[in-house]
């Protein structure tokens, strides 16, 4: 099957080829100004289109600078969560006889809209999550890149409905899909543009209702999404925003007997604890989520090294490795795991760690409390049981003493069964083991509960072929520098993942996505209907 061309907002690699770098970091700095101009507001809750304040408030402060305000932000209560889905309930019927063609207009006017204003939505990721400016504007692009091509797809698919024909004479057939009623989209604090804007655009595009939470460690980047999808038309009541925590707000929405289904990207436990809920209640809509990754790096003797140690640390490291698709074992073979192991140390120490809107910033702060908690005992478990070859320390630069900056950290001696081999961290912290062969490789890569990301480098292709060919990871990449497995486009790098990695699947930003949002009915009418 031959792809359909797609072209992907790239706006810093744009704005490098035809040399306007400084250009890209001066409209950077009026945004990151502009945006910092409007901090410490108070946010509402959107309900049917109407603002709706709160008893309870919550404060939002930057990782890079706890000192400084993002805003308060409506602390949700399951009654408001019940008004929400109420408002969605009562929305769903007009929405969904919204023709195709007027619901794809409207989001590709989204798209434009979120393309006029890529700078203001980077820089707000920049302060309230703690991005860098490639990082935060990548982000951006991609929220775009869903935009459009969900809309190219359920445009190209003529809304999933077709025409079956006459299996007999005078039975009229058809076949299609259709929306659900009312989902829930539960964002993640780590893409709380890109993914947040791609689970709500999927929900929405397809016909349902939408009752939105966005993590709440990132509730304003939220709030400009659904502005933006508002604004370009999404109609009051089919779009709703309820900010707040996981107990308060999510839980409840998970379990609202008119919740239809529930879209997530977040931890395995959480996800789990989804999918045990739908069960428990006899809820038969889908829970389609992401859930995580402990992903495999696999270096052989044939492998470029710079190449290799290049992937792996912009894989391990970059966004202090707070993505599900991070770099967090390395798999090297034995004749090279020790100059392996002295250049990725190197690498790791010549990263830049500086507050994340510095035009040369490369290591992002840790987004809470509970994250800088973590780090400091699983470094602490890796002195204990392995050997740390670099990092394992917060940062003590006095310009960063505001924020939670801590250091990429590189750990050898680790046995492969051991918890901090297994175990998902969230946290710049890449553990290497040395193999014999690339069938050790391959076998301790795939023991694993879970299956998202998985990268290799080898120069030889037979080689490459048997990877491929028995990696179990829903997502494969091969001597790739940028990252060894984080950075995938929309369209020609569908994100998702295998075995306790996803539940459905089937991949964000691919061509099987948004029937996940819908369900088949098939329908026959014989020609005489009507007729006495």
């Amino acid at each position: 099957m031959q792809p359909h061309p797609f072209e992907n907002e790239l706006t810093l690699p744009a704005h490098r080829e035809r040399g306007a770098v400084a250009e890209f970091h001066d409209a950077y700095d009026d945004a990151i100004a502009a945006v910092e101009s409007e901090l410490g507001a108070s946010h509402p809750l959107v309900i049917d289109g109407e603002e709706v304040a709160t008893d309870e408030e919550f404060t939002v402060t930057s990782p890079a600078d706890t000192d400084l305000e993002i805003g308060t932000f409506a602390a949700g209560t399951a009654d408001h969560v019940d008004d929400a889905v109420d408002a969605a309930t009562a929305a769903f019927e007009a929405w969904r006889t919204y023709d195709v063609s007027e619901r794809v207009a409207i989001f590709r006017r989204a798209a434009e809209r979120m393309g006029d204003r890529k700078f203001e939505l980077a820089a707000t990721l920049t302060i309230e999550n703690g991005k860098t400016r490639a990082e935060a504007m990548a982000d951006v692009d991609e929220a775009i890149d869903f935009l459009r091509f969900y809309s190219r797809e359920l445009d190209r698919n003529d809304g999933y409905q077709y025409d079956t024909g006459e299996p007999t004479p005078g039975q009229h057939c058809s076949n299609g899909l259709e929306p659900y009623g009312v989902f829930g989209v539960i964002g993640p604090f780590n893409f709380p543009c890109a993914i947040f804007t791609g689970m709500t655009a999927g929900a929405a595009i397809t016909g349902n209702a939408v009752v939105a939470k966005p993590a709440s460690a990132t509730p304003l980047i939220g709030h400009k999404v659904v502005e933006i999808l508002s604004a370009a038309g999404v109609p009051d009541g089919a779009l709703n925003l309820v900010t707040g925590g996981g107990r308060a707000v999510g839980t409840p929405l998970v379990e609202h007997d008119d919740v239809d289904g529930i879209v997530f990207t977040g931890s395995r436990a959480v996800g789990d604890r989804i999918r045990r809920t739908f069960i428990e209640l006899d809820k038969r809509g889908p829970v389609i989520a992401e859930l995580g990754g402990k992903n495999p790096v696999v270096v052989t003797d044939t492998a470029d090294l710079g190449k290799a140690v290049s992937g792996v640390a912009n894989g391990a490291f970059g966004y202090s490795g707070q993505k599900c698709s991070a770099t967090s074992r390395v798999y090297v073979d034995e004749g090279i795991v020790e100059a392996f192991s002295r250049e990725l140390v190197a690498a790791a120490e010549d990263l830049p760690i500086r507050r994340p809107r510095d035009p040369e910033a490369f290591v992002s702060p840790l987004i809470d409390d509970d994250a800088l908690e973590r780090y400091r005992e699983i470094c602490e478990i890796a002195r204990r049981d392995g050997e740390v070859l670099t990092g394992g320390s917060v940062v003590s630069s006095p310009e960063l003493s505001a924020g939670r900056f801590v250091e990429p950290t590189v750990v050898r001696g680790i046995p492969h069964d051991h918890d901090l081999a297994r175990e998902e961290h969230f946290l710049p912290f890449v553990t290497i083991h040395p193999v014999s062969d690339l069938d050790e490789a391959i076998r301790k890569s795939n023991d694993s509960s879970y299956g998202l990301c998985a990268g290799l480098f080898s120069e030889d292709p037979d080689e490459v072929d048997t990877w491929l060919d028995r990696i179990e990871s829903g997502m494969c990449y091969v001597n790739r520098e940028r990252s060894a497995t984080t950075g995938a486009l929309v369209q020609a790098q569908p994100f998702g993942g295998w075995k306790a990695s996803g539940t459905t699947g089937k991949f964000a930003g691919g061509y099987w996505y948004l029937p996940q949002f819908m369900r088949e009915q098939s329908r026959t009418v014989v020609e005489d209907v009507g007729r006495s």
